[in-house]
């Protein structure tokens, strides 16, 4: 009666492949049969000495638990530098509004039309040096750049303030 042989896959880093295909090398086998033949003397080890076996058992645990040190440390450095935008968009949102406040006049109703423009105009402009910090840009984006041509309020029109 013929035996099933059965594929069995693993991942390695390229340094361990490297370091695995080279004892194979070194004991004049293919790859495959080494890696059978580490196997098999591995699980036979587990089954005949109890002592080893739980000692490997705790391996994979050692090894699991790095990496998911890693993992939140990296997570948490992500966090931190989200934080840190995020804080500086809540100053720019606040600042802004301290200024529109201060210097918002009420507008007189034949004025209107001409106002809107301009806040359209200068809320594109504040947009744009918010997304120019945003994408790593200096705070020296926060400048106006008012070249007053109206150009900016038309650039998005399904956000602009309407009479």
């Amino acid at each position: 009666m013929k035996q099933t042989i059965r594929a069995v896959a693993c991942y390695l880093t390229e340094a361990e492949a490297d370091a695995i295909k080279r004892a194979a090398t070194a004991c004049n086998l293919s790859l495959s049969r080494y890696l059978r033949q580490c196997l098999l003397h591995y699980q036979k080890l587990m089954t005949e000495q109890p002592a080893f076996a739980s000692a490997a058992v705790s391996i994979p645990l050692a090894e699991t638990e790095q990496r998911l040190s890693r993992s939140i440390d990296t997570q948490s450095k992500r966090i931190t530098k989200i934080h840190e935008r995020l804080q500086i968009l809540l100053g720019m949102i606040d600042r802004f509004a301290l200024t529109a406040l201060i210097h918002a006049p009420e507008v007189p109703t034949e004025l209107r039309e001409a106002a809107i423009a301009s806040g359209n105009r200068r809320y594109h402009n504040w947009r744009r040096a918010v997304e120019d910090l945003l994408r790593g840009g200096e705070l020296s984006a926060l400048a106006p750049s008012d070249d007053g041509d109206g150009a900016e309020a038309e650039r998005d029109e399904s956000q602009e303030v309407q009479p």
